[in-house]
């Protein structure tokens, strides 16, 4: 898995360059929140859609029966019963739509992308600011008239679910415990989920709830990184050499510990002194003062995120966007932008096996040139290697 690293640390030490190579958020938006009225008109479409549909399942076969309720499985999606017969008394409970010929709320359906999705409801957050894990959209408080959120789920970059929640008075002291659901795979909305149609809750319930909410509001250390179609995001930068917790250009093997812990292995070879953790190695040089300089970062774990949040399993599609770039590719040798080894640049190169590197380079303040190469297996992120032109 660590195919380059032999390879990389030959190459600083002979000071020559590395042999490698390839090729929207939406604004605050103006629309209103999800309210109970636009999702009980909702699902009376789907149930009206249902009733020209064939049934696939039988919802008397106990298999059939889930903690949503009765499972009515048709083409588009499924509708989930207190029952297993239709009558005038049956209740929906819950509702899932998967095909993208059917509308969710605001026109909403299941090839949308994160942006689209966000810009089709009110936002106070369009970057997501938050934690790793999650990030607060918007939030009404309203008691005791109602309370109304949207959240979103997240591992990192990857955003796995956005969640509109409506709260409304139903009286007696009970509100509503309903809302939506999207899953995404990739920042692509792949199922729109309605849930909880016959849960109530307390006022007591609500004000717990509104209580969680609350210290996710001052939650800032974490925010989507724009990815950019049209090629106007930021070149690479020095402002990119501050990740894994860690400052590329002045980390020590000390500071290394105690930001990622004991590593697995420290090992001296060869005048190098190589870190190695489960998802990554830090390679460190001897400097003028007797101490070590951190001369090359290279990240294989899918857990561990690079410059500007990349990481493996993310899309070649995806994460050359999050770069500078003055031209779609054309030809398998790519400039993507500037002149290689002068300034800042990018470059690329595809593979007729589907393997593809990306590199970008900038040249820092006394001279020395840092470079960052992303590695691509099937046209997915495999490996990030970030290294000191020496």
């Amino acid at each position: 898995m660590r195919k380059h690293l032999h390879l990389l640390t030959a190459l600083i030490l002979s000071a020559a360059l590395i042999l490698a190579a390839l090729p929207t958020f939406a604004a605050d938006s103006g629309a209103d929140p999800l309210t109970l009225a636009e999702l009980r008109a909702w699902l009376d479409s789907l149930q009206a859609l249902a009733a020209e549909s064939e049934l696939y399942d039988d919802p008397q076969d106990p298999e059939n029966r889930t903690e949503d309720g009765y499972a009515f499985v048709y083409d588009f999606g499924t509708l989930y019963y207190d029952r297993p017969e239709l009558t005038g008394e049956s209740v929906l409970r819950a509702a899932v739509v998967y095909d993208a010929e059917v509308e969710g709320p605001r026109g909403t359906n299941t090839v949308m992308t994160l942006g689209d999705l966000l810009a089709s409801f009110y936002s106070e957050n369009p970057q997501l600011t938050g934690t790793r894990e999650k990030a607060l959209i918007y939030w009404g408080r309203n008691l005791p008239e109602g309370s109304w959120w949207a959240a979103a789920g997240r591992d990192g970059q990857w955003v796995n679910t956005v969640q509109y929640a409506v709260h409304e008075r139903l009286g007696d002291g009970r509100y509503t415990d309903a809302g939506l659901l999207f899953t995404l795979q990739q920042n692509t909305v792949v199922a729109i989920r309605a849930y909880g149609l016959d849960k109530v809750m307390t006022e007591e319930e609500v004000r717990a709830e509104e209580e969680e909410l609350s210290a996710l509001t001052a939650a800032d250390d974490y925010a989507l990184v724009p990815t950019l179609g049209d090629g106007s995001a930021a070149p690479f930068s020095a402002e990119d050499l501050y990740f894994l917790g860690l400052d590329f250009l002045t980390c020590t093997p000390e500071e290394a510990t105690d930001v990622l812990g004991s590593p697995d292995a420290d090992d001296e070879q060869n005048g190098l002194r190589v870190l190695s953790w489960t998802d990554c190695d830090l390679v460190f040089l001897p400097d003028a003062r007797g101490g070590w300089q951190l001369t090359l970062v290279n990240i294989i774990g899918d857990d561990a995120e690079g410059p500007r949040c990349l990481r493996a399993g993310d899309p070649l599609s995806l994460t050359y966007q999050r770069f500078r770039f003055d031209a779609a590719p054309e030809t398998n040798e790519w400039i993507i932008y500037g002149e290689e080894g002068s300034g800042s640049w990018g470059v690329g190169e595809f593979a007729d096996d589907a393997s593809a590197t990306l590199r970008y380079g900038c040249t820092l303040d006394d001279g020395t040139q840092v470079v960052l190469m992303l590695s691509y297996e099937m046209l997915e992120l495999s490996e990030i290697t970030v290294y000191r032109v020496h």
